[in-house]
């Protein structure tokens, strides 16, 4: 240290005792003081900012984490419902029916063979075979089975039926139909199937494989909700008239 620099070194001596004479306190002393008292504090205050950031980082990263998985398992579980039938939802949507499972041979997707039934008849059993979007059921084909082996009617056996079954012998396949060879037997023929259909109710469909044959054609009986019975019965006699049969 030079000559300068030591008498420096002295007036600020000098000018420290002027003060503390003065004010009774060493300032340059307080300020340091003070000094390290707001560093303590603004690091406390650091400190505490720093904690709370990091557990708003955490609780955010939890969040977001816990959202993830829920959007994918909502997604995926949306595809999963597009991608797969669930029989029981499907066919009481199709029928308005309150279907009930009876039975099932399913695998761990839900595919597979379930025996079901309905409330409103609890004596139908049917079939269906889900395989992811695609569904084979016999409801309505077992419900016309079961009206028609019930019917109590002396003439029932002019209806004529074809029954058969899929390549598994799981779903029915219900087929009956009137032929309607002459004039004569158009009337009586309509009323036997109406007698039918009014005994079968609110479980008739119009998905029933039954009709009228008349030269060939077939004509289902839902044309005559669209046609009064004399009107129904000239469609028919036009049909023989046009093919020669009298």
């Amino acid at each position: 240290m030079d000559k300068k620099d030591l008498e420096e070194l002295k007036k600020w001596e000098r000018q420290k005792m002027n003060y503390v004479e003065t004010y009774g306190v060493d300032i340059f002393n307080e300020k340091k003081k003070n000094a390290s008292k707001l560093s303590k504090t603004l690091n406390k205050l650091f400190n505490l900012i720093y904690k709370i950031a990091k557990a708003i980082l955490i609780i955010l990263i939890f969040v977001v984490i816990i959202g993830t998985f829920a959007l994918l398992i909502w997604y995926y579980g949306t595809i999963y419902d597009k991608m797969h039938i669930d029989p029981v939802s499907t066919i009481s949507g199709m029928y308005n029916v309150n279907v009930e499972v009876v039975s099932k041979n399913i695998d761990d997707n839900q595919n597979g063979k379930y025996i079901l039934t309905t409330k409103e008849n609890p004596n139908v059993h049917f079939t269906a075979i889900v395989n992811w979007e695609s569904m084979k059921q016999d409801y309505s084909d077992r419900t016309q089975k079961y009206y028609y082996e019930n019917w109590k009617n002396v003439d029932k056996n002019k209806i004529k039926t074809e029954e058969r079954y899929d390549e598994n012998g799981d779903i029915l396949v219900y087929t009956q139909y009137i032929e309607i060879k002459n004039k004569n037997q158009i009337e009586s023929s309509i009323d036997l199937i109406n007698d039918f259909l009014k005994f079968a109710g609110k479980m008739y469909f119009p998905d029933w494989e039954l009709y009228y044959l008349v030269s060939g054609q077939r004509i289902y009986p839902i044309d005559i909700e669209r046609l009064n019975k004399e009107d129904f019965i000239k469609k028919i006699e036009n049909i023989l008239v046009e093919t020669n049969i009298n």
